[in-house]
């Protein structure tokens, strides 16, 4: 299964690491939501919103449910090879990460939704 952990641009901005794999959206394969939040920390996701802006909330969010993982990377339930957005935050960077249970890392740039 796949998870995935969209980012809130907490205190007016988005955080990026193409080494570690982070973007606008970090979908992470696993057995089950507990396991995909493990992974999440180790890759630099945090669930506690230390830091975070008061007003903006929380920048991540854990999974709480493993009925929310999709058979295949995806973002929206859309596949991340299709996938659409209505905002690219993130330039010309990956909008997505997907860390495959492998250990492999894809970046993935996803099509503007036209408005």
């Amino acid at each position: 299964m796949f998870f995935d952990f969209s980012q809130n641009n907490s205190g007016g901005g988005f955080d990026f690491d193409a080494e570690r794999g982070i973007s606008h959206y970090v979908i992470v394969e696993a057995a089950d939501a507990d396991e995909a939040n493990y992974r999440a920390e180790r890759i630099g996701l945090y669930f506690d919103g230390e830091g975070d802006c008061a007003c903006c909330g929380d920048r991540w969010t854990a999974q709480w449910s493993s009925d929310a993982g999709t058979a295949v990377p995806s973002v929206y339930d859309e596949p991340v090879e299709s996938a659409t957005v209505y905002m690219k935050w993130m330039g010309d960077n990956p909008d997505a990460f997907v860390h495959y249970v492998d250990g492999r890392i894809v970046g993935h740039s996803l099509a503007k939704k036209p408005l």
